[in-house]
């Protein structure tokens, strides 16, 4: 047997590697992706207090640590027994998450994806296919992302304290208000903002159709994703799976999760395998993200998002959209979304308000919280004692969610462009442009690799039959 590797894998956060199996006659045997990074979060999260949290876990990842924050946060509050906290937070919490999303999107679509696009259309050297070369050829493009970015990092930061990492959140609601010099700020920015976005949406709608078309998809699978009565939901709601026909597969509370996802371990990689538990690993298999949320979704924030919404699913018709490059164009649908929301917020006054914070007692407890990360899902589970000391700490995010199904698109690529057991230029940029439309983040994705068997983890090594004839 033959292995072939690309190693690593370019334009993602964190370091990972692509290993394609090829057997002696030149087949495909499989397809993996490999996260070669360590970290252990869940691990040195114990005996700390459940308050810490929230800061700690925001260092998880420089790229996505509003959700962090925050689902933390939502989980610490669960455990603590925390029945309720002032409408004013739950707002500027989603106003935090918006902005995560807001710089995270630009970021992806039009730095890390849109070179991929470049390629394909003018099959342009390697060399060309990055940021410099992208500022060559398209200067005003880059110039927008860079100020989408700059709108979502002061949103980030007014909300948040911190441009990087957030500190705001707290058990029972904000250390603090926004003021009004940020709101101010804020909307005098959006429009150009929300006209950059929708600049950027029409470039995606172009860009996944004529992919869609040139790169036909057979892949399926199902979808998770947070849904309040119907509408996309990304700090609350309820967890939604629906099947490959669009029809609901399962609806639970973040508390329950365990009911219905089970995680495996896998010798060649240090991310952990999610699936749905009453499916099995064949069957089992889900994935989550903008195209997920979008798939799931009868309704949008906006008026200009909910017209990007119908035209999105009319891609796929009655189904949910299954193409791999669909994440892109649902990615940017979210862009608009997330900033006419934040729109909406910031037109009201009364967001500078000082009702922040309810008072929170130390207690033991066990709680869940999740939110809708710019890559999907994410769920935090811990367990403190009467002290308020974690003994048990679970992550499951976004990135491994999609382990599974990442794989599975891997494999369908590799038997399109291997060929007599050889991978070129072109074939290799295939691959890595799988990967790249899920968006990986390894650093969020690298947490545990064993059971945790004193304190009752619910990892477990799966390896059966089923699950060695996926591999």
């Amino acid at each position: 047997m033959e292995k072939l590797k690309i190693s690593p894998v370019s334009r993602i956060e964190g370091e990972g590697q692509i290993t394609i199996y090829v057997d002696d006659n030149g087949n495909i045997e499989r397809a993996r992706f490999q996260m070669l990074e360590f970290r252990g979060f869940e691990e040195f999260l114990k005996q700390r207090p459940i308050w810490e949290m929230p800061l700690i876990t925001s260092k998880i990842c420089g790229i996505c640590p509003i959700p962090h924050h925050l689902a933390a946060v939502k989980a610490a509050e669960a455990a603590l027994g925390v029945s309720e906290i002032p409408p004013l937070a739950i707002k500027l919490r989603k106003l935090l998450l918006d902005g995560g999303s807001i710089q995270d999107h630009a970021l992806h679509f039009i730095y890390l994806a849109f070179p991929d696009f470049v390629f394909d259309a003018s099959e342009v050297k390697p060399e060309k296919r990055s940021v410099i070369g992208l500022f060559k050829d398209y200067p005003d493009l880059v110039k927008k992302g860079i100020f989408l970015r700059k709108f979502g990092v002061t949103l980030a930061e007014a909300v948040g304290g911190h441009s990087i990492y957030p500190t705001t959140a707290i058990p029972g609601g904000m250390s603090r208000p926004i003021d009004e010099q940020k709101r101010t700020q804020l909307l005098d920015m959006l429009d150009e903002a929300l006209q950059y976005a929708e600049e950027t949406a029409k470039l995606a709608w172009k860009a996944t159709v004529g992919l869609s078309k040139k790169y036909p998809a057979n892949f399926s699978s199902k979808f998770m994703g947070l849904s309040r009565d119907g509408n996309c939901a990304h700090y609350d709601g309820s967890i939604v799976v629906i099947d490959e026909a669009g029809k609901v597969n399962s609806r639970f509370e973040a508390d329950d999760y365990e009911v219905y996802i089970e995680e495996s371990v896998e010798r060649d990689s240090w991310g952990k395998f999610p699936f749905l538990k009453k499916q099995g690993v064949r069957d089992g298999v889900y994935r989550v993200g903008p195209m997920a949320r979008l798939n799931i979704a009868e309704s949008i924030n906006g008026e200009s998002a909910t017209k990007w919404l119908a035209k999105y699913k009319e891609l796929a018709g009655k189904k949910p959209n299954q193409h791999l490059f669909s994440y892109h164009l649902a990615r940017c649908i979210e862009l608009v979304s997330h900033l006419e929301a934040v729109g909406q917020v910031l037109q009201d006054q009364n967001i500078t308000g000082k009702e922040v914070r309810t008072p929170v007692q130390r207690a033991a407890g066990e709680g869940v919280g999740a939110v809708e990360a710019p890559r999907g899902t994410l769920i935090h589970h811990y367990r403190c004692n009467d002290k308020g000391v974690v003994e048990y700490a679970n992550l499951i995010v976004p990135t491994t969610h999609n382990n599974f199904a990442l794989n599975a698109s891997l494999a369908e690529v590799a038997e399109e462009v291997v060929k007599d057991g050889k991978l070129d230029d072109r074939g290799t940029q295939r691959m890595e442009m799988a990967v790249r439309a899920y968006d990986p983040c390894l650093s969020c994705a690298t947490h545990a690799w064993t059971p945790d068997k004193k304190n009752g983890a619910q990892i477990k090594i799966v390896r059966t039959s089923e699950q060695e004839e996926m591999r």
